[in-house]
C-alpha cells in the first residue's frame, strides 16, 4: 500500500523525453478524456469564464504551462467562440518536450478549422526559465502541471507564472488522497487505457498536493490575496484571478 503522507519522488513516464513513440503519444490522446470526465476542464473554466466575461472587447492573453496535446487551450478558444458576443483570446501554450509540441500541432490542425487554430500558438518552453517578459499575458495557468515539480522548482514556476501574468494565475492540480488514487488505478484498468496512462495515474496522484502543501508553495512564491479550493474529483484549485 503506498504512503500518502509525503508527496512521492518517483518520476512519471511522461517526464521522460527519450520516450517519442506511440507509448506517448497515445497517452497524450487519452488526457483529453480523462480531463472530460473527472472535472478538468470545469475547474478550470469555474475560475476563467466570470474573468474574461468581465473583458468585454478585449483580447485576453493567455499562457498555458505544460499544455501536453493542448486540449485546455482548445477547450478555451472553443468555449470563447461559442459566447454571444464572442470573447476575444489568445493562448500560447508551452511544454519542455518537443516531441509534445509537435503533437500538439498536429492535433490541433486536424481538430479545429483554421480561424480558431490562429488562436492558440504551441511554443517549446521550459516552465522552470520563461522566456518572456514581465506582464506579457494576462493570466498564466498551469493544470494538471505542477505536481511534475518537487517543492522548490515547484515555488519557482509559481512565482514565474506571476511574474509574466497582469491580472493572476489559476493552478488546477491533484488531491493526494487514497480515494483518488485507488479510484484511477481501478478506472485505469477497467477501461482500455493506455500503458503510460496506467502507471502515470495513479503516480501522479502520489505526487499531487495536500492543502498546507499547496499553501506553503503559493506563500513561498509570494502570492497574497490567493484562494485556494477544493473541487471535483479530487482537486485544488489555486488562483490570485480576481473577477
Amino acid at each position: 500500500m503506498p504512503s500518502f503522507k509525503i508527496r512521492t519522488d518517483k518520476d512519471e513516464l511522461m517526464d521522460d523525453f527519450s520516450i517519442q513513440d506511440e507509448r506517448l503519444t497515445d497517452a497524450l490522446e487519452q488526457l483529453r478524456p480523462i480531463n472530460q470526465l473527472l472535472g478538468g476542464y470545469a475547474t478550470t473554466m469555474e475560475i476563467l469564464t466570470p474573468f474574461l466575461k468581465s473583458r468585454p472587447n478585449q483580447k485576453t492573453r493567455i499562457l498555458d504551462l505544460g499544455t501536453g496535446i493542448g486540449d485546455f487551450p482548445e477547450y478555451i478558444v472553443r468555449w470563447a467562440a461559442a459566447q454571444s458576443p464572442i470573447i476575444d483570446v489568445e493562448v500560447v501554450a508551452i511544454d519542455a518536450n518537443p516531441v509534445t509540441v509537435d503533437y500538439a500541432r498536429s492535433a490541433l490542425q486536424k481538430r479545429l478549422p483554421p480561424n480558431l487554430q490562429s488562436k492558440i500558438k504551441v511554443e517549446v518552453a521550459d516552465a522552470l526559465a520563461l522566456p518572456y517578459a514581465d506582464g506579457e499575458f494576462d493570466v498564466a495557468i498551469a493544470a494538471m502541471f505542477l505536481h511534475h515539480f518537487a517543492h522548490e522548482n515547484a515555488v519557482q514556476i509559481v512565482r514565474s507564472m506571476q511574474r509574466v501574468s497582469k491580472h493572476g494565475i489559476l493552478i488546477n492540480d491533484l488531491h493526494r488522497h487514497p480515494f483518488a488514487y485507488y479510484g484511477i488505478y481501478a478506472l485505469t484498468r477497467l477501461l482500455p487505457a493506455a500503458p503510460m496512462v496506467r502507471n502515470d495515474a495513479p503516480l501522479s496522484v502520489l505526487r499531487g498536493f495536500k492543502f498546507s502543501e499547496l499553501k506553503s508553495i503559493a506563500e513561498s512564491a509570494g502570492l497574497i490575496n490567493f484562494s485556494l479550493k477544493w473541487r471535483y474529483a479530487f482537486r485544488w484549485v489555486l488562483s490570485t484571478i480576481l473577477k
